[in-house]
């Protein structure tokens, strides 16, 4: 089981640098390019303010940025805390969504409360997701509506406690199979480090073992884009889509690439916004690129004449990139299909994160379609080169017939 790294710190009070440093952080938090953005606003914080019910839909996060200025003039404790899992831990567990962050830190609230001396009414929190390429994030903002017993000092037995809490629930799952397995030997578990027992454990449950080599196979279709679209270029796709949306209402019969053929326009607006979302995103346009050049590398083992090699990459490349755009646009129609059942007073920025979501949904696929590629030439790559392993040892065999050495095969 890999690390989770958890960091909690706050700073003394009455520091003027206290100030400065925590001023910010909101916006930073909130408008973060990694942030997680929530559905029906441009920022992706959220959290449990007495002052602000739903922050989650609130335009701007000016006033809780106000709100926190005020708690730092007044000297108030801010923790500020970090839990972190490497991108494979995060996909596999289901943490590359903001909800999943949320249930873990807000469970983990009354004993966060016990241990910094906070009631558990008084606790106030605000955080945001950060999908940062390899360790996917959730940074917060903690403190408490009332002074009482507060104290900025946080010492490490405790910060180690609550690390151990947080590993413990993020990887439940895992655990899961010993909690239900191991009942009777439960005496023989406990000791000084439990956790560390039951992870050792882990490694002969085959159930377990066989869940993560399955997810292993498809761990790169759920790949995060280091690069984040901005919000202008979000918006050409969310009108050329709600455009398509329009025409798909007065169209008949299944909405998918192939039976859409017999309306031309249609079919072209939904070329042009695949070729649009793969020039804004050099990542899609990467994984094009791979997926084509194994296809490319396959020929070299159909053909020995390197003309007729050059002449097949092309019809290949041209092929491929065709085929490319056809399952592109199946994709998008999927997602049109969504806003089909959508009703039509949701706002702006509702469109521009579930176009952003569904432009990584089809970067995963084609992660998916370039791995698959690739591994289909690795095959034919391990099978020519076994046999030329076995067409040399003939040659070798010729070449050395006549010499009178014994162990002729392993001279060079």
């Amino acid at each position: 089981m890999s690390k989770l790294i958890f960091i909690l710190e706050t700073f003394h009070p009455n520091l003027r640098s206290t100030f400065f440093k925590n001023k910010n952080y909101c916006s930073y938090l909130a408008y973060s390019e990694y942030a997680i953005k929530n559905e029906n606003a441009n920022h992706g914080l959220f959290g449990r303010v007495s002052q602000f019910t739903n922050i989650k839909d609130m335009e701007s996060v000016d006033k809780i940025t106000k709100h926190i200025t005020e708690l730092l003039k007044n000297k108030v404790p801010i923790y500020r805390g970090l839990i972190s899992l490497n991108e494979y831990d995060a996909s596999r567990l289901g943490y590359l969504k903001q909800e999943k962050w949320q249930e873990l830190l807000e469970n983990k609230l009354p004993s966060i409360a016990r241990k910094l001396n906070i009631k558990y009414e008084d606790i106030q929190y605000i955080g945001a997701v950060h999908l940062e390429e390899g360790h996917p994030h959730f940074q917060f903002m903690l403190w408490s509506k009332s002074r009482e017993k507060s104290n900025y000092y946080i010492n490490y037995k405790l910060k180690n406690e609550l690390r151990l809490e947080f590993t413990n629930a993020v990887f439940r799952e895992d655990l899961l199979p010993i909690y239900q397995e191991k009942d009777k030997s439960k005496k023989e578990i406990i000791s000084e480090n439990e956790i560390l027992n039951k992870l050792k454990l882990i490694s002969k449950d085959k159930m377990f073992l066989d869940t993560i080599t399955r997810f292993e196979k498809n761990f790169y279709q759920n790949k995060i884009m280091k690069q984040t679209l901005k919000n202008e270029d979000v918006r050409k796709i969310v009108s050329s889509l709600l455009e398509l949306k329009d025409e798909l209402k007065e169209t008949k019969g299944s909405i998918k690439y192939e039976y859409l053929k017999k309306y031309p326009d249609i079919i072209e607006k939904i070329d042009n916004i695949s070729k649009e979302i793969i020039s804004l995103s050099y990542e899609c346009q990467k994984q094009i690129d791979n997926y084509i050049k194994a296809k490319q590398k396959i020929v070299e083992f159909q053909y020995s004449n390197k003309m007729k090699i050059e002449k097949e990459k092309n019809k290949v490349k041209e092929k491929a990139e065709k085929e490319i755009i056809k399952l592109i646009g199946n994709k998008i129609l999927d997602f049109e299909r969504i806003l089909l059942n959508n009703e039509n007073n949701k706002n702006e920025y509702f469109y521009i994160n579930k176009t952003r979501d569904h432009i990584n949904y089809i970067f995963n696929f084609l992660c998916s379609l370039s791995n698959r590629e690739e591994s289909n030439y690795r095959i034919l790559e391990i099978k020519y080169k076994k046999q030329l392993s076995k067409q040399a040892k003939k040659e070798i065999a010729k070449e050395k017939s006549n010499k009178s050495s014994f162990n002729w095969e392993s001279e060079r």
